[in-house]
């Protein structure tokens, strides 16, 4: 999980539409979002969060949009099973959200100036 990053560099007429749109795609696979000081956490839930199970942060700064998973090496399975989770499930939904929102990125890469994609 520590391959995942997603940086894009977009003018702001465009980034909010597409911060929407990111948002979306992880509630899509089962992420809310929750705010942060830089942006977003998407996390299966807030005790997933505040236990410091890997997340997606999603950070919004002036023109540029960046997505990585926050703790990636936390990836326990007694704290998974402590908040009903499962560590394999977690670690693919993690994974599908950042493919989704990569997909996303890829469409608005046209008009970008510059992108780039880390996933294993």
């Amino acid at each position: 999980m520590a391959r995942i990053h997603i940086t894009l560099k977009i003018s702001g007429e465009e980034i909010e539409s597409l911060l929407k749109e990111v948002l979306d795609a992880g509630k899509s696979v089962g992420l809310n979002p929750e705010n942060r000081v830089e942006g977003f956490a998407l996390t299966p839930s807030h005790e997933a969060a505040v236990i410091g199970l890997p997340h997606l942060r999603v950070a919004r700064v002036s023109d540029l949009l960046m997505i990585w998973v926050r703790a990636p090496y936390s990836l326990d399975r007694e704290r998974c099973r402590y908040v009903g989770l499962d560590a394999e499930e977690l670690y693919e939904m993690l994974l599908a959200g950042a493919r989704k929102i990569a997909e996303i990125l890829r469409r608005y890469s046209k008009s970008a100036e510059y992108l780039e994609i880390s996933l294993p």
